[in-house]
């Protein structure tokens, strides 16, 4: 046998070898549990479960606290992956014992084989089952809300049986704790009277004093019977930062920090982003900030509170990340003040990106103030980890003034590849719709079982769609129907303590809330615990004035507009649990809804559906329909902004809007817009939007076409959809009432 022969066989064994080798799957107790135990357990264990996160069982560890850890199969969208991996989205871990690159390719490899973890070793605790009268008894307390007659029926229960208000209900939680959440302060007075005891906790370590904070008179009673006024729930919060969270806290506040309450940095963060005068409360109590504080104080546009925190001239070096997107908008005066204060202009985010990045996609900043930053010393030729610079983001918005400055600066667009649109032709609205249903109904699908999560612009966006479509006659797929249904109906349910204590879904915030509660009634899914979870969550989070706040993930979670139309629509169909309080809200919304002025496109949409579903006045209704009217392109289209072309998008959410606000299908504007629709889907049933958005997740393949375009596209495809609909006969827009 030649040399040759031998060193070819030798090459082949070894690639034989090594390809068996690389077949062996991840084994959990051999690979994967002794690399959690050294690395993780000690912050995420049986001890401590810093930011609600355990990894020492398997359930908590596959649910996370809003969104999975870890999604069988699909390693790219597992926060425990992503968070080892690298900084994209938040520290990397370990913080002080980064592992291996071989130790985050067996846990890639682990979770993309289907994340096997064995029953013995899965550490589960069965708990207790609830108690029956106590479960009745929290159906009595949750069905009385106000009502003289029910509120007696409670207390005759618990003249028979005192025991039972101190029994296990739903996840550990005591009907007292119900009754901090629904009863008024006079029943919650009888029960800790008859020995209720306001200092047991759920299962998440929840009490019936985290679960009062909205009302300063049920505080005091529980403060009185001797509640924990420090007890922090699993997740970390206590009564103090979910009132210094709320809009409307600042009174129960005072009485918490009274009554011995401890303050904590983060606490301040949480009262800078939602109430000013209660932070000024946390400082005087003696609160430190520790930058975040003033990082968010920067961030939402109040001076006042950051002269407060980081008096002058002290420096924020990383203050335009604070102003640029996707943490705000990027509004000329806040930019200045981050430059006043030292910012560096050469800063970085956690995906590698530099303010000139970011501010390139702001519709806010001007071409002066880019300048001034690149004469500021802002390398222009920086790139992001994506491998693209200032001008190839600036180029997604379309803005020609500020693409001008940086082409200037010397700047030259990152090629990207195109393709040729293939359009259907001879389109009909009968052909259009059935083109997109099946589309829309299967990516929503497979966005969710990859993503671990509802998007608006598929999953929440298709449920409508589905609606209207079933509405209208049109065949739909009801087993995904009902699939889509039950998997949102268990995420609310399984995230339902989480949204008692202000913790919003992933992503949208406040804008997903809405959207989430806007599906449920698109399916009839009647009001329930979750939802009224969800009310609550909506009340903490909204500002004081009126609005709430949304991140900026342009166009679809970027305006306050959109964030308050959802949200006042979600309190109007599910605002059972506490009806004064809601209507309290859906006023304020009201308010700022009418003095309010719109920017751009997706807030003259939003403020025109915002002002029908919190019922405004007539005349700020039509003013908001004719502006939205005004804006109607030649081609018969909508643009999102001044600087880029008509697009499905801009154009379906706006018929959806005029035909909510009564505009006929037959008018020449809606029969105007239908033709665009129409001229512009593709043969594959979407309608294509280019993102202008910077990218917060991970990216991964839903089932919907167009590659980093795919999210926007989806929602196009829906509003389009939607609008088509609407079109037809006997169609029924979504009112304030229906």
């Amino acid at each position: 046998m030649s040399a040759r022969l031998k060193h070819c066989i030798t090459l082949a064994c070894l690639a034989t070898i090594l390809s068996l080798t690389a077949r062996a799957e991840v084994d959990f107790a051999r690979d994967i549990q002794p690399l959690f135990e050294k690395h993780c357990y000690e912050c995420h264990g049986a001890k401590q479960q810093k930011n609600g996160f355990r990894l020492d069982r398997r359930s908590r560890a596959m649910a996370g606290v809003v969104r999975p850890n870890i999604i069988p199969g699909v390693s790219s969208s597992s926060r425990v992956y992503r968070r080892v991996l690298d900084s994209d989205f938040g520290p990397q871990m370990p913080l002080e014992d980064t592992l291996s690159e071989q130790q985050i390719e067996t846990i890639r490899r682990w979770i993309d084989e289907g994340a096997h973890w064995p029953d013995a070793l899965a550490n589960e605790m069965d708990p207790p089952p609830p108690d029956a009268a106590a479960l009745a008894l929290i159906g009595q307390l949750r069905a009385a809300r106000g009502d003289s007659a029910a509120g007696q029926a409670v207390l005759d229960t618990i003249v028979r049986n005192p025991g039972v208000i101190n029994a296990r209900g739903t996840d550990g939680a005591t009907p007292l704790m119900y009754a901090a959440l629904y009863a008024d302060a006079a029943l919650l007075r009888a029960m800790l009277q008859a020995g209720g005891n306001p200092n047991i906790t759920s299962d998440s370590g929840a009490t019936a004093l985290i679960w009062a904070v909205e009302d300063r008179d049920k505080l005091a009673l529980l403060l009185d019977a001797g509640a924990d006024v420090n007890a922090a729930s699993g997740f970390g919060r206590t009564a103090l930062s979910l009132a210094a969270l709320s809009g409307q806290g600042e009174d129960t506040t005072a009485l918490l920090l009274a009554r011995g309450a401890k303050v904590a940095p983060a606490n301040l963060v949480g009262a800078v982003n939602r109430n000013e005068r209660s932070m000024h409360q946390l400082l005087a109590a003696g609160a430190k900030d520790k930058g975040e504080a003033a990082g968010m104080a920067l961030r939402v546009g109040c001076v006042g509170c950051l002269d407060a925190l980081l008096p002058a001239p002290a420096a924020l070096p990383r203050g335009l990340l604070y102003v640029a997107p996707v943490s705000a908008p990027g509004r000329p005066e806040l930019v200045r003040i981050a430059l006043e204060r030292g910012a560096d202009v050469n800063a970085r985010d956690n995906k590698g990106r530099t303010p000139l990045m970011l501010l390139a996609i702001s519709e806010y900043v001007t071409p002066d103030l880019m300048q001034s930053m690149i004469d500021r010393g802002a390398d222009v030729r920086a790139k992001s980890r994506q491998g693209l610079n200032a001008l190839d983001y600036a180029q997604r918005l379309g803005r020609q003034p500020i693409i001008d400055v940086l082409r200037r600066a010397g700047l030259e667009p990152t090629p990207q590849a195109s393709t040729t649109p293939q359009f259907a032709t001879r389109n009909t609205v009968d052909a259009a719709i059935r083109r997109s249903l099946p589309l829309l109904q299967t990516s929503s699908k497979t966005f969710y079982d990859r993503g671990g999560c509802v998007g608006c612009h598929h999953n929440l966006q298709t449920a409508l769609t589905v609606r209207e479509a079933r509405r209208a006659g049109f065949a739909v797929d009801e087993t995904l129907a009902r699939a889509e249904l039950t998997t949102l109906a268990r995420d609310i349910q399984a995230t339902r303590e989480q949204a008692l204590e202000g913790m919003t879904a992933p992503g949208g915030l406040s804008t997903t809330t809405g959207y989430i509660l806007m599906a449920l009634d698109a399916q009839d899914f009647p009001a329930d615990e979750s939802t009224d979870a969800l009310m609550r969550l909506l009340r903490l989070w909204q500002r004081p004035d009126g609005f709430w706040p949304t991140p900026v993930r342009p166009p679809i979670e970027a305006s306050e507009f959109t964030a308050t139309a959802v949200a006042a629509r979600g309190l109007r169909t599910y605002g059972v649990d506490r009806p004064a309080a809601n209507q309290a809200a859906l006023e304020r919304a009201r308010r700022w809804l009418e003095t309010r002025q719109p920017f751009n496109h997706e807030d003259r949409v939003f403020r025109l559906l915002g002002l029908i579903w919190a019922e405004g006045s007539q005349a700020a209704r039509e003013a908001a329909r004719q502006a939205l009217l005004d804006t109607q392109r030649r081609d018969g289209g909508w643009a999102q902004t001044d600087y880029r072309t008509s697009d499905a998008y801009a154009t379906g959410e706006a018929l959806f809007a005029l035909r909510t606000a009564g505009l006929s299908p037959d008018s020449r504007a809606y029969r105007r817009g239908v033709r665009f629709l129409l001229k512009t889907q593709l043969v594959d049933g979407s309608w294509r939007v280019r993102s202008r958005s910077h990218p917060t997740q991970s990216y991964f393949e839903s089932g919907f076409p167009h590659g980093e375009d795919q999210f926007i596209s989806a929602a196009a495809t829906n509003w389009a959809t939607q609008a088509l609909l609407l079109s037809l006969p006997d169609a029924k827009p979504l009112t304030a009432s229906n």
